[in-house]
């Protein structure tokens, strides 16, 4: 939330952490391909859950866009919204390489502590391979966005 922080921050940042440096927040195409330019790592596709800015794009939205223009030069995470195992397959096929989720985790922390996080990750890898078989996908790779109804 630092105005004064440019793109040249970013760079230097980047060239002196000895982690690897993921943006998050990346929504606009040329703000990623500048990200790839930086050196960062990996960007995440986020839109914060729309709460510092309430008429941004939902990141289902601004992925395919963001994921095209990077053209795997660095790994495109995608944050807002897994709440299913078709909602992995459908951010996978429109260019994430990842998706992070949020919610669910922690509804399953509230309920059953770390037996209920890894209940919450068993019912999505179900649901993700479910998905993929019923595509005819056997892999992660295989998914593109062929899978995906216009």
């Amino acid at each position: 939330m630092e105005p004064a922080l440019t793109w040249r921050d970013i760079g230097w940042i980047s060239s002196i952490c000895k982690i690897p440096v993921l943006l998050k927040g990346v929504l606009n195409p040329e703000d990623a391909d500048r990200a790839a330019k930086e050196g960062v790592a990996g960007i995440i596709v986020s839109n914060h859950g729309a709460r510092n800015l309430d008429t941004v794009p939902a990141t289902v939205d601004a992925l395919p866009q963001v994921a095209d223009k990077v053209a795997g030069r660095i790994p495109v995470l995608v944050d807002g919204g897994i709440r299913r195992g078709t909602g992995v397959v459908k951010a996978l096929a429109l260019g994430a390489n990842a998706v992070l989720i949020g919610r669910p985790y922690l509804y399953g922390l509230g309920v059953g502590g770390r037996d209920g996080v890894q209940r919450v990750i068993d019912i999505l890898r179900n649901e993700l391979e479910m998905t993929m078989g019923l595509l005819g996908r056997a892999s992660i790779q295989a998914i593109d966005r062929s899978v995906l109804w216009s």
